[in-house]
C-alpha cells in the first residue's frame, strides 16, 4: 500500500502569491506555517495573517504550528545550546504537533509544512519532521524551484556529500603535508637547520617549520594551493592567522629557552602541480603589522628537468 505524502517547502522570503503557485501541483490544501512567529513579521517574509488570507482565497487551509515545530524549549538542547533530535521527539509539544498532523492526514488533508529554512538538508523539516515520518509518510521536500525530493533522497544526496567533502579534506590535507615536505626540502637545500615541524600551543596557534639560519631564528608558515583560482597562497596569511602564529612564538621561545637569538616570521608559498612540478616563493622576514617583508626568494620545480 502506498504510503500517504507530507510536503514541505522552505524560503526565509517566503510570498503568499508564489507559494500558492509552488503548492498548487502537488494539490495541497493544507499549510501548517512552523515559522517562530517573531520571524514573521520580519520584512523579508510574509506575516502569518497575511499568508492565511492568502491561502483562503484558494480554499487552502491554514494552521499555525510555531509551538510545535518553529521554537524548540530548552530541555530538547544540550549544554551548547545544540538542538538535539533524541530530545526533540520525546518532547510534548512535539508529540502534539505529530499527532495533528497525523490527524490532518487522516481526515483527507494533503499537508505542506512551511518553514523559513531555504536549505532542505539543514532545516528543522527535514532534521526532525521528516525523520520522525519517513517511516510512515512519504515526506516530500519542495524546492524553491518547484521540483520535489524525498527524505531518503536528501539523506542519499547528504551521505554523498559528506563523503565527497571527506575527500577533498583529504586531499588538502595530503597536499598541505607535501608542501610542508616540499618547504622543509627547499631549506635544508639553502642551509637552514631544521628545529621543529608542526609544533603546537593550541588549536590554532600552530608552527608549520622552525629554522636556524646564521644564528636567527626562523618561523615559517607554509601555504601550499593546487591553483591560483582563489588567490595566490600567500595571501592566505590573514591579520588573524598572524596573530596565532605571534602568539604561538611567544610561547615556543619561552619553552624553548631561545632569549637571546635574533628571530623573524618567514612565509613559503607553494604553488603545487606534483612532487617535482611546483612554484615555491619564500617571503623573509614578514612584517606583523601588514608592512612589506625584507626580501622574496622565487624558487620553480619543474617535471622538464
Amino acid at each position: 500500500m502506498e504510503k500517504p505524502v507530507i510536503y514541505t517547502y522552505g524560503n526565509n522570503s517566503i510570498d503568499a502569491k508564489d507559494l500558492i503557485k509552488i503548492l498548487q501541483p502537488y494539490h495541497i490544501n493544507c499549510v501548517v506555517d512552523c515559522r517562530p512567529q517573531a520571524y514573521t513579521m520580519e520584512l523579508s517574509n510574509t506575516p502569518s495573517d497575511e499568508l492565511q488570507q492568502v491561502l483562503k482565497q484558494n480554499n487552502i487551509a491554514y494552521l499555525p504550528f510555531s509551538q510545535h515545530f518553529g521554537v524548540f524549549p530548552k530541555e530538547t538542547r544540550n549544554k551548547n545550546g545544540t538542538i538535539l533530535y533524541s530530545k526533540v521527539i520525546k518532547s510534548q509539544r512535539f508529540l502534539e504537533g505529530i499527532q495533528r498532523l497525523e490527524t490532518g492526514v487522516e481526515k483527507g488533508y494533503t499537508i505542506c509544512i512551511i518553514d523559513h529554512e531555504r536549505e532542505t538538508a539543514p532545516s528543522k523539516r527535514y532534521i526532525f519532521i521528516g525523520k520522525f515520518l519517513k517511516d510512515k509518510y512519504t515526506i516530500s521536500h519542495i524546492l524553491p524551484s518547484g521540483s520535489a525530493f524525498t527524505q531518503e533522497q536528501v539523506e542519499q544526496q547528504q551521505i554523498e556529500y559528506k563523503e565527497i567533502r571527506k575527500q577533498k579534506k583529504l586531499v588538502a590535507q595530503t597536499v598541505g603535508t607535501n608542501g610542508e615536505e616540499l618547504a622543509a626540502l627547499y631549506l635544508t637545500n639553502n642551509g637552514y637547520q631544521l628545529l621543529d615541524h608542526n609544533w603546537n600551543l593550541h588549536r590554532g596557534c600552530e608552527l608549520d617549520l622552525v629554522a636556524m639560519k646564521d644564528n636567527t631564528l626562523h618561523f615559517i608558515e607554509v601555504k601550499t594551493r593546487t591553483s591560483d583560482k582563489y588567490g595566490e597562497p600567500e595571501a592566505a596569511i590573514n591579520w588573524k592567522k598572524m596573530q596565532h602564529i605571534c602568539k604561538a612564538i611567544q610561547a615556543y621561545r619561552y619553552q624553548r629557552g631561545f632569549f637571546n637569538i635574533d628571530y623573524q616570521i618567514d612565509s613559503i608559498a607553494i604553488l603545487y602541480r606534483a612532487d617535482n612540478d611546483y612554484d615555491l616563493k619564500h617571503f623573509l622576514d614578514i612584517r606583523p603589522n601588514g608592512g612589506p617583508c625584507a626580501d622574496v626568494i622565487v624558487f620553480q620545480q619543474t617535471s622538464n628537468k
